[in-house]
């Protein structure tokens, strides 16, 4: 026909694309930028999502994309909250895994390699990396050097953090994104979605891959939570956990307890405003009424299910007397009627966890 057909050869498509939002990171920014130069990956791909910062992490993404192709900088007006770079990484990249990583965090040299090549190799949707935190004030969780294909889900919800393999083509067609409001545990309610989407769940546990460093006040996300928001989110977990078989229950309180019970006690409410207190105690309320009957609440330990059963009171005054007493190692026990109590919370089956008792 005369006609000229051009015929080129297709760009392999590239691997995994890390997704990283950066927000005023610069103390740290360096040595994630550093551990993704040095993966042994010789397929990926790096999206540096700037969000607005003004500290030199915004110049520190240009220096590294100008220097390594691999690299590729957006900037964008601050958004607040990571959930917007998330998803502008998401939908600029072309890869056939994503990876989230954050901007204050480092990962081993073989992670990329390790996931992909574990989720190649088992179908697996959604992989797991052994993750190291270091720093939380709020978790002592070793790393897991176990590997599984299909992860026991109770196991996979104790992790609901981003910082996860998930294959594009399961996250799109879960319709995966991260909300963009202002809320707290925002990835974990995606993380947790994508758990029970149907997909294979897996882990690699092999070598460690990943460093959570909970540098506290470099989130991007950094700022007071607003207890009702935070209820909000651990009931939207909990709706998900709802979809998982056999184990529901069991993972639906041990949220309660990690997400929730926690800011209830000693540590954390005692020291809140009064109007926070007031707050936190009417979203724990709230949630247990959706989630937690009384066969679930009995299955925690003694002082989260005291926790439990003040909130559910409406009276924040008790929750902070019991946060309090529990601070001072003094809590009151009185008897009445044949029957224990602190304050007016019923007591009979956990007094013993008592450290002294004294009548107030």
């Amino acid at each position: 026909s005369g006609c000229l057909v051009a015929v080129g050869i297709a760009a392999a498509v590239i691997d995994v694309s890390v997704i990283v939002p950066v927000f005023n990171k610069a103390p740290y920014l360096r040595e994630l930028l550093d551990s993704l130069q040095n993966q042994t990956s010789g397929s990926f791909d790096v999206w540096l999502v700037d969000d607005g910062s003004t500290d030199g992490s915004e110049r520190m993404c240009d220096d590294i994309a100008t220097a390594d192709e691999r690299f590729h900088v957006i900037h964008q007006p601050n958004s607040g909250w990571p959930g917007r770079p998330r998803n502008v990484g998401v939908d600029v990249s072309e890869s056939r895994y994503l990876f989230y990583a954050d901007a204050d965090d480092w990962c081993e040299p073989t992670l990329l390699a390790d996931l992909v090549t574990f989720a190649d190799e088992h179908d697996s949707d959604v992989v797991l990396p052994a993750v190291l935190a270091e720093g939380h004030s709020y978790t002592t969780r070793e790393p897991v050097f176990s590997s599984a294909v299909d992860l026991d889900p109770r196991e996979a919800f104790l992790s609901l953090t981003p910082h996860k393999l998930f294959r594009r083509a399961y996250f799109e067609a879960l319709g995966l994104r991260f909300t963009e409001d202002r809320v707290p545990l925002e990835d974990g309610q995606l993380v947790a979605r994508a758990y029970v989407g149907g997909g294979r769940i897996s882990r690699f546990g092999d070598r460690l891959g990943y460093h959570y460093m909970g540098r506290e006040g470099t989130n991007i996300s950094y700022a007071p939570r607003d207890p009702r928001a935070h209820g909000r989110s651990v009931a939207d977990i909990m709706g998900s956990a709802r979809r998982v078989p056999v184990h529901a229950d069991e993972i639906i309180v041990d949220i309660y307890r990690r997400k929730l019970l926690r800011y209830l006690g000693p540590r954390y409410l005692p020291g809140m405003p009064p109007d926070r207190q007031a707050a936190y105690v009417q979203a724990t309320s709230d949630v247990a009424a959706e989630f937690i009957p009384a066969h679930l609440e009995s299955t925690l330990t003694p002082w989260p299910r005291l926790a439990s059963r003040a909130a559910r009171l409406g009276d924040p005054g008790v929750s902070v007397a019991l946060a309090q007493a529990r601070a001072d190692e003094l809590v009151p026990a009185e008897r009445a009627n044949g029957h224990w109590f602190i304050g007016p919370v019923p007591a009979d089956d956990i007094v013993v966890v008592r450290p002294r008792a004294r009548k107030d």
